[in-house]
């Protein structure tokens, strides 16, 4: 009889429960972080906030910071405000420039462990000339063109100083006779040098090119070289160097090192510049004279005296900043992993080759006379050597650093409405974002295993093509730079209806593919429709979501699976559930009210179809990993 009267009872439980299901628990999502996320700030920020749709709860090493260089440090025990809707977790030291990975892990109110990463990045360079060139390697024409502007600024800069070494023995000995000057063939051979490195960018962007700071710095050092050749050539020499000496700036304020270190980093690289230019001016215009005086030892004994002198200071002056650039942009552990360590390393071979010279020919100086033509070859080679490190130079400055894609520019800031939209190529995760006159695409593969480790393979490459076209018409090809690791900037006319964006994505070790994706336009911010809709969404009882998943975008999709729910339940799965998104647009096209939302923390879009009660009858998420496409069906309202 017991036995009976229990069974009685649990059953009469068991209808209970399934008769009055028990309040939806809502996921914990991540609504919104400081720094934003794929954004760019100036410098390290001293601690990072994550604020989430609900209450959770942070444990040890709830947040960890990976920088550019696949370094992982953490932040150690957090803090929680709002009823511990928001976590803020302390940066324990400053860190490198370049992009930082944040991953955290923490608990819902469900109980379910949440997580996830987001990227920003720290001292965000400028666009460089190499922008569109389609890879990480060295762009060698600019690099070309880099190392003539160098070469005619050491041939001005340089030779100004030197000619003081000159002036004495011309003074004294009327048989002397005085060298050609290269000043002026220095200035224009800069000049060119700039016409070169701005003509693609002109060609490109246009008079825009003069609105930012690339082209403003190209425009600086084209008026400086313009100017120095007047005044070289009208013998203003005082003048002259203070035009050149403006070059010498614009050259650190578009360095790496600045990118490193604003104001400092320009400082370093322009003070390194200069001693470096005058060191390789100064050497050819000693060369030059000590050949054309060979006849007048005393005098060649003279000039070569006064030169090494001059160049002992500069090698210290150019070895001491020449350091400390290298410390402050290249990892000791990249020196010889990447073209640009390499690069750095055969400069700083270059460079002791000519010291040594140098001291050579200062040890042949003490003797008698008779060694004075050795004195000449030394020299020779190493001037030679020297236009070999100004070539490396040339070369560096036109080279990514170590992972450079983390310090690429960001995409300019949106000029209105941000239209978000995601979906798979293959099995690499596809975010667009489209605003006025440009297109952001951010890719990114799986991630697997430890989820705090530094990724294995963490630069991955990833390759980018696509057109654009009005849904029917002709398409354009969409050429895409950098803007950091997965991303990629686009200018886009996009036209007043739908515009059509082919895409194909790659990556190696994953599986590519094509990708269409509809771009309505214009779309208008909608905070309150979202809210509206959650509202609606709230007073249904019941309704049925056909549900499909798909890891691969070229895989077949599985059948729908049926979902009966209620309002309620469903919004307590989805990210917008409490009508709240950090992007939300809405766009109405032939009668049809589409909302599309954003969650850059996260990686995430929704695209929501409505009703004219403005209810879901369609919904596309996506995220790095997942597409899921939902219907919505709702049983019908009899009287």
């Amino acid at each position: 009889m017991r036995t009976t009267r229990l069974l009685v009872v649990l059953a009469v439980a068991t209808v209970a429960l399934l008769a009055f299901p028990a309040p939806a628990q809502a996921h914990a999502f991540l609504l919104f972080t400081t720094p934003t996320a794929n954004s760019a700030v100036v410098e390290s920020p001293a601690s990072v906030d994550l604020v989430f749709n609900e209450r959770v709860t942070a444990g040890a090493d709830a947040v960890v910071l990976v920088d550019s260089g696949g370094r992982a440090t953490s932040t150690g025990p957090v803090k929680t405000a709002r009823d511990g809707g928001v976590v803020t977790a302390q940066v324990p030291k400053a860190l490198p420039p370049g992009e930082v990975t944040v991953r955290w892990r923490v608990t819902g109110e469900d109980g379910d462990l949440v997580e996830g990463e987001f990227r920003f990045a720290i001292g965000a360079a400028p666009p460089a000339s190499s922008a569109n060139e389609g890879g990480p390697g060295v762009s060698w024409v600019p690099a070309g063109l880099r190392w003539m502007l160098f070469t005619g600024l050491a041939l001005a800069l340089g030779g100004l100083v030197a000619r003081r070494g000159t002036a004495v023995p011309l003074a004294k000995n009327p048989e002397l006779r005085a060298v050609r000057s290269l000043l002026v063939f220095g200035a224009l051979a800069g000049l060119a040098a700039t016409v070169g490195l701005a003509a693609p960018l002109i060609a490109e962007v246009g008079t825009d090119l003069w609105q930012a700071q690339p082209g403003q710095l190209l425009l600086t050092e084209a008026a400086g070289f313009s100017a120095a050749a007047l005044l070289l050539w009208r013998r203003r020499h005082a003048w002259a160097a203070a035009a050149l000496t403006a070059v010498v700036i614009a050259e650190g304020l578009r360095s790496h090192a600045d990118v490193a270190e604003p104001v400092w980093g320009a400082l370093l690289t322009s003070v390194h510049l200069a001693a470096a230019a005058v060191w390789v001016g100064a050497l050819v215009h000693t060369v030059r004279t000590a050949v054309a005086w060979r006849g007048h030892r005393a005098a060649v004994r003279w000039v070569i005296t006064e030169y090494a002198g001059t160049a002992l200071w500069l090698f210290l002056v150019v070895a001491a900043t020449g350091t400390a650039a290298a410390l402050l942009l290249v990892p000791v552990d990249t020196l010889f992993t990447t073209d640009y360590g390499r690069i750095l390393m055969i400069k700083v071979v270059l460079v002791l080759i000519a010291v040594l010279l140098a001291g050579t020919a200062r040890l042949y100086l003490k003797g008698d006379d008779a060694r004075l033509g050795r004195v000449r070859m030394l020299a020779r080679t190493e001037a030679a050597v020297l236009a070999a490190a100004l070539a490396a130079a040339a070369v560096l400055v036109s080279a990514p650093l170590p992972s450079a894609d983390a310090l690429a520019a960001p995409p300019p800031a949106a000029d209105g409405p941000e239209l978000p939209l995601g979906t798979l190529a293959g099995q690499i995760g596809v975010n667009l974002t489209a605003s006025q006159g440009q297109l952001v695409i951010r890719l990114a593969t799986p991630r697997w295993g430890n989820y705090y480790a530094p990724e294995p393979g963490q630069q991955q490459d990833f390759e980018l093509s696509g057109a654009l076209s009005p849904v029917g018409g002709a398409a354009d090809d969409l050429t895409f730079r950098p803007c950091g690791r997965g991303c990629f900037v686009a200018g886009a006319a996009l036209r007043d209806g739908e515009n059509l964006v082919t895409l194909r994505a790659e990556a190696p070790g994953w599986r590519g593919g094509d990708v269409a994706l509809i771009v309505p336009w214009p779309v208008t911010s909608a905070a309150d429709a979202l809210a509206d809709t959650a509202a609606r969404m709230e007073q249904v009882d019941n309704l049925t979501v056909y549900e499909t998943v798909t890891s691969d975008g070229t895989a077949e999709l599985p059948p729908p699976t049926a979902l009966p729910l209620s309002g309620p339940t469903f919004l307590g799965t989805e990210p917008y559930g409490a009508g709240v998104a950090p992007i939300v647009v809405r766009s109405d096209g032939e009668g049809a009210v589409r909302l599309y939302l954003a969650f850059p923390a996260e990686a995430r879009t929704a695209e929501l179809l409505l009703d004219v009660e403005g209810r879901i009858v369609e919904e596309t998420l996506t995220d790095p990993k997942h597409v899921i496409l939902r219907r919505f069906t709702y049983p019908e309202v009899t009287e």
